[in-house]
This record gives structure tokens, sequence and C-alpha cells, in this order.
């Protein structure tokens, strides 16, 4: 039975491997309408774990964000061609990517003000909005920017991308095989320069595994 690393790579089962991750998030906006205001409970329990083992999979597999974004990216795309991408500049976006971990300690500072009594309801359910309007803004900002979301705005992806710097399997180049082509770089929607490194360890990868699936001479695998 061929292994994860093969099946990624096969360009029989790329069209596969696609359909399968439209499932799974599929299941993810599912589980999102099904439980409402506490599917976060159950995101956190079922990607923890993952994010562990594997890396953030939830946000490049499961993610309903992601399934928005994957759609607004194809219209924007076709919509905007060479102009698509480039409405933030390269150079800001190193820095910019620490934006969602703003974002993550400004909610975390809301809970604990919130169960310690010292924010008023009205307070509350304005901070709640506020969220809201950013999640729908930064989705629709993938009709300029590929994975605005994922990228910026995230709070999710936030721990999921510190979760990636201890898991166990983390997307590997065998610098003998690679060509540096470059053609990992160009798909990757973090714009993580995978050409450039030997074991991708980067923050901000969401381990969709796109990578792996572009590469023409199968130099990138999955680290066991």
């Amino acid at each position: 039975m061929k292994d994860i690393n093969d099946l990624l790579s096969s360009s029989s089962t790329r069209k596969k491997v696609e359909r399968f991750r439209l499932f799974l998030q599929l299941a993810g906006l599912a589980i999102f309408v099904y439980f409402g205001s506490q599917s976060t409970i159950y995101v956190i329990l079922l990607s923890v774990p993952l994010a562990l083992l594997f890396g953030p999979v939830y946000c490049g597999w499961m993610c309903p964000r992601g399934l928005f974004q994957d759609i607004f990216a194809r219209v924007g795309s076709k919509t905007l061609g060479k102009r698509y991408n480039v409405a933030v500049p390269r150079r800001f976006h190193p820095f910019l990517m620490y934006s969602r971990y703003i974002l993550l300690l400004f909610v975390l500072m809301t809970l604990i003000l919130s169960v310690l009594g010292v924010l008023q309801e009205s307070i509350e359910i304005l901070i709640l909005e506020g969220l809201v309007a950013i999640m729908i803004f930064s989705i629709l900002l993938s009709l300029f920017v590929d994975r605005a979301a994922c990228k910026y705005f995230c709070k999710e992806g936030a721990v999921g991308g510190l979760l990636n710097l201890v898991s166990r399997k983390k997307v590997t180049r065998d610098t003998s095989l690679c060509n540096s082509c470059g053609i990992c770089d160009r798909v990757c929607p973090m714009w993580i320069k995978v050409s450039k490194k030997h074991i991708v360890t980067d923050h901000s990868c969401v381990c969709c595994f796109k990578c792996i699936q572009a590469c023409p001479v199968c130099a990138l695998h999955i680290k066991e």
C-alpha cells in the first residue's frame, strides 16, 4: 500500500487528494454549523493533538475558513490574473505574520477579563461582533491575497503555528533530488520559501502539503 508521501506526490491521485481535502473541509463546516458557539471547543479537542503529531493539518485540510478562502482565491486569481497576490508587498509579509499573534493575545486577555467579571456584557458583545467582522473581512481579502485570513488574522492558526515548531512530522526537502525549480514556493499559500529549507519548521506552515503535491521531482516528503 502506498504511504502518504506517495499519495501526495503521485499525479494520478492528486485529484483524489483534493477531493478528500474538500470532503474534510465540508466536514469542518458541518461541525461549525451544528455546534455553533461551542464549535471552538471541539476544534481545539480535534486540532491540538493532530498539531502535536503532524503539525497544523486542521488548518490545511479541515478548516471551513480555508474552504471559503480557497473558493475566493480561485475567483480572485482568475479575475486579477498576474495582479493577484500583489496587494501585500512580500518584504512586509514576515512582519505582518505576527499580527495574528497580537489578535490571539487580545482574545486571551478578553477571556480572562470576562471570567473575572471585569468586562460589561455590552463590551463583550461589541468585541465578539468585532471578531466576526474581522473574520469575514479577512476571508474576503482572499479575493486579492491567497489565504489572507490564515496569514494575518487567524488566532487558531497562530496556536497551530506554535505547535508546528514542536510537531513530530514536518515537510522535508531532499537536497540530492531538488533542482531548485521554485514550484513549491509558488504553490505555497503561506509564501514559505520551501526551496530554501531542508526541513520546514516555519510557524506559518498550515501543513496543506501542496508543495509535496506540486514537486515535479518528488524531492519533498513528510519526515517520518
